[in-house]
């Protein structure tokens, strides 16, 4: 099985490198991810660039069998249907899809543009150019079917399975509070899920028995060929990528702090799931919804 990992931000080092040294540090940065990868498995990897897509595009371009990347758009870029047409052009580039981040500030000021249609021209743009369009939206989750009835032809993954997680959000009391509006999406089948983050809201120890049967009501509701496993083993380490900085929550040890290979393991290894659902979940979705060819067999 060639394992694609579905979410990580850039790795490190982030020193303050001189322009005549970017190469160098793209291909330090090539290097210590393909370790990332190598270490625990994974063939296949999907970097979702915090500030400019520099690092990403370089890697996808270096070794396309390895890297693609998914870099962000909002409804403040120039000319969004243009960029949007420009994204898809560089698809055989390694450039999969695009990410719009809604769910955060948590105050909630993006999603009230949401509501007021301000991302109304990103959503046209993606579905009338058929781009791939990853959606953070994690705690809004009944905004989806409403995004879904203006734009049904618009391809959607919902990231980190739309619930709030560790560390840069506080889980819902109880964590799967808000699970049954997610599952009430596979409705809609343009909906896919980014399968990301159930270690971190478990009350227990590797391998999380107790969150387990919420990954097979998951898989029972989209089905395996709906759902792609993202480690986004990069927040849960502090390295989210935004600002290149080291998110201070992440310092210590928290509630829901795991590592790499436990997110990894805890799909491939379980036994609520069959092995064909989990080729589908560790790779098989993403070569198919994101048309790309890495690892195929």
């Amino acid at each position: 099985m060639h394992i694609i990992d579905a979410q990580i931000h850039d790795v490190g080092p982030w020193f303050d490198w001189t322009v005549e040294r970017t190469e160098l540090q793209h291909r330090i940065m090539t290097e210590l991810a393909i370790a990332y990868l190598d270490a625990v498995g994974v063939h296949g990897l999907l970097l979702f660039p915090g500030g400019d897509d520099a690092f990403a595009a370089w890697a996808a371009e270096a070794l396309p069998d390895r890297f693609a990347f998914v870099p962000h758009i909002t409804p403040k870029t120039p000319d969004v249907d243009a960029a949007v047409g420009a994204a898809k052009k560089r698809h055989e580039k390694g450039l999969l899809g695009l990410r719009a981040i809604i769910g955060w500030p948590l105050d909630g000021s993006e999603v009230r543009n949401f509501e007021a249609g301000v991302w109304d021209p990103v959503f046209a743009a993606c579905e009338r150019q058929e781009v791939p369009l990853f959606l953070f939206i994690s705690g809004w989750l009944a905004q989806i079917a409403k995004l879904i009835a203006r734009f049904p032809r618009l391809t959607l993954i919902v990231d980190h399975l739309g619930l709030r997680q560790p560390p840069l959000d506080k889980p819902d009391d109880p964590p799967f509070k808000c699970l049954a509006e997610l599952l009430q999406l596979a409705r809609l089948p343009n909906v896919n899920v980014k399968l990301c983050g159930l270690p971190s809201l478990s009350q227990e120890q590797y391998p999380y028995k107790d969150v387990a049967p919420h990954l097979r009501a998951i898989v029972d509701a989209f089905g395996a060929e709906r759902l792609m496993w993202g480690s986004d083993t990069t927040r849960f380490s502090g390295r989210i990528g935004i600002g290149r900085f080291q998110n201070p929550r992440t310092l210590g040890q928290y509630p829901g702090k795991h590592t790499y290979a436990e997110a990894l393991h805890f799909v491939r290894d379980s036994d609520v799931l069959t092995s064909a659902e989990k080729e589908s979940i560790l790779g098989g979705t993403v070569r198919r919804v994101l048309k790309w060819t890495a690892g195929a067999q």
